[in-house]
């Protein structure tokens, strides 16, 4: 009978947990939802971690690159005490972008396919050496004939030419491969810019006097993500709402993919710094003329500070660098808050929003909006109509600076740029020219005079007629714009000012006339003016 030692278990057991003591626990983050500013982006994760009773150290992955240590935020749940925590790189783990996966699997396509045709050249050359071997033989070999040996010369001849000829076409298909791989290698290269970076990993200490099950939240901002107001106007009718769609333009490019997440787009800006500026003293001082006898002396004194202008402090990021559409309407899964400082609108449907730096279009809101139909009218420089809306109470949209895409009719017609800077009692929004307007400015040469001198001046006349049409089925509101010009010089005066029906402002010298015109109807505007200065000087810009 063999009898074994016997082991303490509990010893065992002991000294396997001090061993495993030192190796941190890996845990996963999901990512839930984003918080997105006009540049960066807030990323909300959480995760459930099994702790022992005492300290605990876990290493979270799934972490973005570029995030800003001091807005690393960090909640557990069950008594859980957060000690420290601190950022590690982690260059080990792959977070390829769709598109350098789909690169990366061309290149290797690509390069098997040439190493097939560099096997076939060493087939055709190991051809190629048994044939000039037997060339060699056949006219040597004792007792042919001639003519067998010219037939045997002969065979391997052609076939040494056919061999040839396949070799050079796969030295043809070999060099456009290796073409190729250089233009997929170069995009490669410029989507691992984007992509490429090291994610991190978030090493956190815990304590808890007894073992449990902790919720973690994780949060932090990221500097590599943005999203840009976009707006599509579409006007049916000049007798009907303006529809308004409010989308954003979404990127990101901060090493891991949002999956699923709950999307929120806020108008804030943290790299633009949350501190007010503050003015320093603005000291003023004679100018001094330093002579050149002087110029030693002056070089060994302070030259006097200038005029300091008001310094910013800046936050932390101020130096650091689509879903399908649902038939129900996407404005019925935002909720917009316009209560505090930022404009949010929470979207509530979740998105996939890949790491690869491009836009991806959300929409937020779909609003019609009653505003006020007019054209306008500038035919000194355009010969065209172009048609206005002027929207009313547009404060309660909460837009934001963008460009616009205009579809009038049913056709797009082109693009626009929405600034609320420039909006006064009425947000005007331009939606393109309108062909059924006709408009016709020309001189009107009856009126028109030519230069006349009067003693020591010269006088002359001008008068021009503009005629518009409206050619649509329905009347329309009309603003022309016109304008008289105005003198630099005493010695050059204009009179005989005539704009009849029209408003006329004597600082600009635009003159305007707001009229309705009816259907199928035309009205004519003119105006003239008269110039007089000294008859040998000559007036530029007239």
């Amino acid at each position: 009978m063999i009898f074994f030692p016997r082991f303490n278990t509990t010893l065992v057991a002991a000294s396997v947990l001090l061993a495993c003591s030192g190796l941190a626990q890996a845990q996963n983050v999901t990512l839930n939802d984003v918080t997105v500013f006009i540049r960066g982006a807030e990323l909300f994760n959480s995760s459930k971690v099994t702790l022992p009773a005492g300290e605990s150290e876990i290493v979270f992955t799934n972490i973005a690159s570029g995030l800003n240590e001091q807005s690393l935020m960090l909640d557990a749940d069950n008594g859980v005490v957060v000690q420290s925590f601190s950022i590690k790189r982690d260059f080990l783990t792959e977070n390829l972008s769709p598109e350098v996966e789909q690169l990366t699997k061309q290149i290797d396509d690509e390069t098997r396919e040439q190493s097939k045709l560099n096997v076939q050249r060493e087939v055709i050359q190991a051809q190629l050496a048994v044939l000039e071997s037997n060339r060699a033989l056949g006219s040597e070999k004792e007792g042919a004939s001639v003519e067998q040996v010219n037939q045997m010369l002969e065979l391997v001849s052609r076939r040494m030419s056919e061999v040839l000829l396949a070799d050079i076409d796969i030295k043809e298909k070999i060099a456009a491969i290796d073409k190729n791989i250089e233009k997929l290698k170069s995009q490669l290269a410029e989507a691992q810019e984007k992509t490429g970076q090291a994610v991190n990993q978030v090493v956190v200490k815990f304590y808890t006097p007894k073992a449990v099950t902790s919720n973690v939240k994780l949060s932090y901002v990221i500097p590599d993500a943005g999203w840009v107001p976009t707006y599509d106007v579409r006007v049916n009718s000049i007798t009907q709402p303006v529809k308004l769609s409010y989308k954003a333009n979404v990127f990101q490019n901060s090493g891991i993919n949002w999956d699923k997440v709950n999307l929120t787009l806020s108008s804030g800006n943290p790299s633009e710094g949350a501190q007010a500026p503050q003015l320093q003293p603005w000291y003023l001082d004679f100018y001094q003329d330093y002579s050149s006898s002087k110029m030693a002396m002056s070089m060994s004194k302070p030259a006097p500070a200038p005029a300091p202008v008001a310094e910013m402090a800046y936050g932390a990021l101020a130096d650091e660098s689509a879903a399908p559409r649902a038939r129900k309407s996407l404005s019925d899964y935002v909720v917009t808050d316009a209560g505090g400082v930022n404009t949010r609108f929470s979207i509530s449907l979740p998105y996939n929003i890949a790491s690869d730096g491009k836009g991806h279009s959300v929409t937020i809101k779909d609003v019609e909006v009653q505003g006020d139909y007019r054209y306008v009218v500038v035919p000194k420089i355009e010969p065209d109509a172009f048609l206005q809306v002027q929207l009313k109470d547009w404060e309660k949209l909460n837009l934001l600076p963008g460009k616009s895409s205009i579809f009038f009719e049913g056709s797009f017609v082109g693009q626009g740029y929405i600034n609320i800077a420039e909006a006064k009692e009425t947000l005007d929004l331009s939606l393109g020219r309108d062909k059924k307007i006709i408009v016709n400015r020309e001189n009107e040469k009856q009126l028109t005079s030519k230069a006349e001198f009067f003693g020591n001046s010269v006088s002359q006349q001008y008068s021009f007629a503009t005629s518009i049409k409206n050619t649509r089925n329905e009347p329309i509101k009309l603003v022309v714009m016109e304008q008289m010009p105005l003198s630099r010089d005493s010695a050059i005066t204009i009179d005989g000012l005539k704009y009849d029906g029209a408003s006329y402002d004597k600082d600009t010298g635009n003159v305007q006339w707001a009229v309705d015109l009816p259907a199928n109807q035309t009205q004519k505007f003119t105006l003239s003016y008269t110039v007089k200065y000294p008859k040998d000087k000559r007036v530029t810009n007239l």
